[in-house]
């Protein structure tokens, strides 16, 4: 390997390996990194000058620069490391840049403060209780309240989401090459916050029709418009929500503790968009009730997006670099052999957690019912449905800390696997559900709110731990891409399941207000408790796959000087 000098700008090198010849051009003032290992360079830069020993000099002062062999003029330059910050290309075959300087490489973060962190997590409880109360309640409101068909409001649903998907590439991309004083994330929580409020409001207050049966086409748009909007706005706040929790932090497990926070939030958020919904729909009634909820919903989801944006902190060093084509950026994301067998597991997950969150009303209600005794002890506010959610989402709160210490000894995968075998035996356990089987179905929700929680908290942070992985492969800080395409198979997932789910509903018989046949009640059962089961089981088994672990993680934060 030689590498020649030439004054002037900009400086152009020639780097010999193997045989082989590249020619690379570097601007002015930047530290040369020659890391050699086995005479094959893995990366490369320099200051700009012609003489390579005052380079050198130059370099050592600034304390960039370890040197490997005496430096004269017309002698190669070798370097060991380099602790300024800037890139070190990856792999083991030698790559450049031509005309441009490689990015900077990030100076490791952890040890970040518990007010930047539940500050950050905050914000997830205004985008929970919001998502909540839309996949749970938004289709049976629009069938049992306002009186569009089951099978509408299913292509409704269908249409929207996958719309709402088809935006969550763009989002991340735009998200990831922002470049403001106030960071790449934070501004699209102050612009989506309140249009979200508004939107959600709406979205709960259609227009009331005399005759839904002879409406249902103008039903039918004004759902799949308002849907559309809300989400669309979502997803603007959304999806740079969770890349910066990714950023926050470099450590294996302060990652799992910001995603434990936040996700302690979610869980909050749940709990109130299970309480609050049944309280103001009982209070103000049916249609007006419901009215009530997306104003007052809407506008804490605002308060806390806003308090979030404020109290969270960025890296400014994760900004300026060069940004893919949105989709060119999800293909380049399955390049990452970690992720994408991640997210195979994490695809099947979703899809058996998205039919029980349609079906969950529909189950409570016209199958199991509410028993006498239960409109004689409990107040009114309170119906059934509201408490298995409550139960479920509480269980998941105090389950938080129990798996972020399982975590800490077996690793992150191990305890997944734990929580998605669990799931796999509790939806099956739901065939069994019957007429006033309140008991056995509380029983039933405690062990699957504890695998809720292991759900919503230790995916996300493997997610944020192989993006590393891909930082050292591409030079390029990729969290949007990546929870881009993390959102997009939640949302189609819930999109193509729920729209099964009540097209199979409707054809089978269903009639809303009305009690079910058993053919009817047969097939609830089977959508909510077989078909979850298989698809977990088959999450478990593909998650078996996945083996990028804390000494995974160790060595590539190595490469990137963030150890």
């Amino acid at each position: 390997m030689s590498i020649a000098v030439v004054g002037g700008l900009p400086v152009t090198s020639v780097i010999t390996v193997s045989g082989g010849s590249q020619r690379l051009s570097v601007t002015a003032n930047e530290v040369a990194i020659c890391i050699v290992n086995q005479n094959v360079v893995q990366g490369h830069a320099f200051y700009d000058f012609g003489d390579q020993k005052q380079a050198a000099t130059i370099a050592q002062q600034h304390g960039c620069l370890e040197q490997k062999a005496s430096v004269s003029p017309g002698k190669p330059v070798y370097v060991r490391s380099c602790r300024c910050g800037l890139a070190q290309l990856p792999d083991h075959r030698a790559r450049h840049m031509s005309g441009q300087a490689n990015p900077g490489r990030a100076e490791r973060r952890e040890g970040i403060s518990n007010t930047l962190i539940w500050g950050y997590g905050s914000g997830n409880f205004g985008l929970a209780l919001l998502g909540l109360v839309v996949a749970v309640n938004l289709q049976f409101f629009y069938t049992d309240f306002v009186g569009l068909s089951a099978g509408l409001v299913a292509w409704s649903l269908l249409a929207a989401r996958v719309f709402d998907s088809l935006t969550d590439p763009v989002m991340g991309y735009l998200s990831d090459r922002t470049k403001t004083r106030f960071g790449r994330r934070r501004p699209y929580f102050f612009l989506a916050a309140i249009p979200l409020a508004i939107a959600f409001y709406f979205l709960f207050t259609p227009p009331i029709v005399e005759d839904p049966e002879n409406h249902q086409g103008y039903l039918l748009l004004y759902m799949l418009a308002l849907y559309i909007v809300t989400y669309f706005i979502w997803t603007v706040a959304a999806i740079p929500y969770f890349s910066l929790g990714a950023e926050l932090t470099d450590d294996y497990n302060e990652r799992l503790k910001v995603i434990a926070v936040r996700e302690s939030c979610t869980l909050v958020g749940l709990v109130a968009a299970t309480v609050l919904p049944a309280w103001l729909i009982y209070a103000y009634g049916g249609l007006q009730g419901y009215s009530f909820m997306g104003g007052i919903l809407g506008g804490g989801v605002a308060v806390f997006l806003i308090f979030a944006a404020i109290v969270s902190r960025e890296r400014p060093d994760f900004q300026g670099r060069p940004a893919m084509n949105p989709y060119a950026g999800w293909l380049a994301t399955f390049k990452n052999p970690h992720f994408a067998r991640l997210l195979v597991s994490f695809i099947f997950s979703s899809l058996g957690a998205a039919v029980p969150a349609v079906l969950v009303i529909y189950v409570a209600v016209y199958i199991i019912g509410t028993p006498e005794w239960w409109t004689v002890m409990i107040p009114g506010w309170m119906p059934t449905w509201s408490y298995y959610l409550l139960l479920y989402f509480v269980s998941g709160i105090l389950s938080l800390p129990v798996w972020d210490r399982v975590s800490r000894h077996i690793g992150k995968r191990n305890t997944w696997f734990i929580a998605i075998i669990m799931s796999t035996f509790t939806s099956a356990g739901c065939f069994w559900l019957s007429e006033g089987s309140i008991g056995y179905f509380s029983f039933i929700l405690v062990f699957g709110g504890i695998a809720f929680g292991n759900f919503l908290a230790i995916p996300p942070s493997m997610v944020a731990d192989v993006i590393d992985w891909d930082e050292v492969e591409t030079g390029k800080r990729r969290e949007g891409n990546y929870f881009a395409i993390w959102a997009f198979t939640t949302k189609l997932g819930a999109a193509v399941t729920g729209f099964i789910a009540l097209q199979l509903l409707e054809y089978v018989g269903y009639v809303p207000n009305v009690p079910q046949t058993e053919t009817v009640k047969t097939w609830m059962l089977v959508m909510y408790s077989w078909f979850p089961a298989l698809c977990y089981l088959i999450s478990a088994i593909t998650l078996l796959r996945f083996n990028f672990d804390a000494r995974e993680l160790s060595r590539v934060q190595e490469r990137l000087n963030r150890v």
